[in-house]
């Protein structure tokens, strides 16, 4: 197995961004979801209720400094005076930007497998699937499908795995919420898909990650189980 892909979502709800390389620390990529959205009540909202927040980018400029890109093709800083207007306008709702701290060790990561995406396409030919609807940070490729289900990484949950310098304890399936319909980027709408996932596949796709040992990772390197 090896990386093939690494992704870091610098505002939650929000796309997110490809990466090369990154440090990797106890509590997941340096900078991932260190911003969150807040609605008129003040409080954190998500995609599930503001959809329009999909279809927005968050690009890292600099520690705790993101760039947004807007769907209309406009970019704004996070530290502009006029981000929180531009996003409003953008997502057709009111909104504020704000700093986040997860605290969620045994989900530090999300890990999602070639062979799932594949797996899900295949099931689903008339929907468009791709990574921006389900949101791991890391994309194995070469996985080897133990239990011939088309979802390598259901049965991880408990094992170890060497990525890089870090090394990883698999903690639990990720169970999928209406996120993985919305419209992103690159595909549209599609409640199929969360059916599908719900109806085939008890809800849950990817899986959830603790860092056991710190370290930088990059597209290419090699996975391998440590039990």
């Amino acid at each position: 197995m090896h990386l093939e892909q690494l992704w870091r979502y610098p505002v939650k709800s929000i796309g997110g961004e490809r990466l090369e390389s990154v440090a990797v620390g106890m509590m997941g990529i340096e900078g991932d979801r260190g911003m969150a959205v807040r609605d008129d009540r003040d409080e954190y909202t998500w995609a599930g209720d503001v959809p329009g927040l999909m279809r927005v980018r968050a690009v890292t400029v600099e520690p705790g400094v993101v760039e947004l890109h807007l769907p209309d093709g406009r970019r704004v800083r996070s530290d502009a005076a006029d981000v929180d207007s531009l996003l409003s306008d953008a997502v057709d709702a009111k909104v504020t930007l704000d700093t986040h701290t997860t605290h969620w060790v045994e989900g530090a990561l999300n890990l999602m497998t070639t062979t799932t995406l594949r797996s899900i396409a295949a099931a689903l030919p008339d929907s468009a699937v791709d990574i921006t609807r389900f949101r791991p940070n890391l994309l194995l490729d070469g996985a080897v499908d133990e239990g011939a289900t088309g979802y390598p990484e259901e049965s991880w949950a408990g094992r170890r795995m060497a990525i890089g310098g870090m090394r990883l304890r698999f903690t639990m399936p990720c169970e999928r919420c209406v996120m993985i319909t919305k419209e992103t980027t690159t595909v549209p709408h599609d409640r199929a898909v969360l059916r599908h996932v719900a109806r085939e596949l008890g809800n849950k796709l990817g899986v959830y990650a603790a860092v056991e040992t710190p370290g930088e990772v990059r597209v290419g390197d090699e996975a391998h189980w440590l039990d």
